[in-house]
């Protein structure tokens, strides 16, 4: 999907200002090592930077709708900075949820936005923090079980997504996470490099909250079903041996 927006002198301001900022930050080697990932334009600069550089900006959703579909690499990781701050102005809707996701052309991005925004849905309203959690899972789960215009990238979100929830509150229990298991019990077997890697994030991470349950789901596992499963199970089962929970 590619969106052309009207001109707008103060926002193109703003990603000139952007810009400036990332190419006194840039890092060309890093650059050269990500010119595969798909983006139009990047500057090789690192996460934590891209972080601080958004705090030059006040809350502008039209600024971060550009941003995102600008293609390049900083401005659309510095979008996602941008939306967090407008959550408690601009709540987000499930239509606008698979607007951006159709951006999606990575697992870095998927991760950037889940973990900078989506995930963070929960944190609008401290008053209200059980319907923020509502909303975030059930974001993750029209993802996860999209008939049309489902993608690898945006299933991938939605695993990543529950993986993000669950790191931030390990103890709280995720009523809407039953809804997705029939899915889990397809996409497991999946060819798609992008989906196997979210799932093993998502249950490597869910080891912390219920490892019994976890176990008991990667020991039904057939691995002459699918040629990533095997993946899965032993990222998923090192975690259960060796991880800290």
């Amino acid at each position: 999907m590619n969106i052309v927006f009207p001109y707008n002198e103060d926002i193109e301001q703003l990603i000139s200002k952007a810009k400036k900022l990332f190419h006194l930050s840039m890092n060309g080697e890093a650059s050269e090592k990500m010119s595969s990932m798909g983006y139009k334009l990047n500057y090789g600069v690192a996460l934590p930077r891209i972080k601080e550089i958004s705090k030059e900006f006040s809350t502008n959703k039209l600024f971060a709708e550009c941003a995102w579909w600008s293609g390049c690499r900083e401005l659309m990781i510095l979008s996602t900075f941008l939306l967090e701050k407008d959550m408690n102005k601009s709540p987000f809707k499930k239509e606008e949820l698979l607007k951006w996701s159709s951006q999606l052309f990575n697992l870095e991005l998927c991760e950037q936005f889940s973990k900078n925004f989506l995930s963070k849905i929960s944190y609008i309203d401290s008053s209200e923090i059980e319907k923020g959690y509502e909303m975030s899972c059930e974001l993750a789960n029209e993802l996860i079980t999209l008939q049309e215009d489902r993608t690898d990238l945006r299933v991938a979100l939605g695993y990543i997504n529950y993986a993000n929830i669950i790191r931030q509150d390990p103890k709280r229990v995720l009523s809407a996470e039953k809804n997705i298991y029939n899915a889990l019990e397809t996409d497991v077997y999946s060819d798609s490099y992008v989906i196997c890697t979210a799932i093993s994030r998502y249950l490597r991470t869910k080891v912390q909250q219920n490892a019994e349950e976890v176990q008991r789901f990667i020991q039904k596992l057939d691995f002459s079903k699918g040629n990533r499963v095997q993946y899965i199970y032993e990222e998923v089962n090192t975690e259960l041996q060796y991880g800290n929970f």
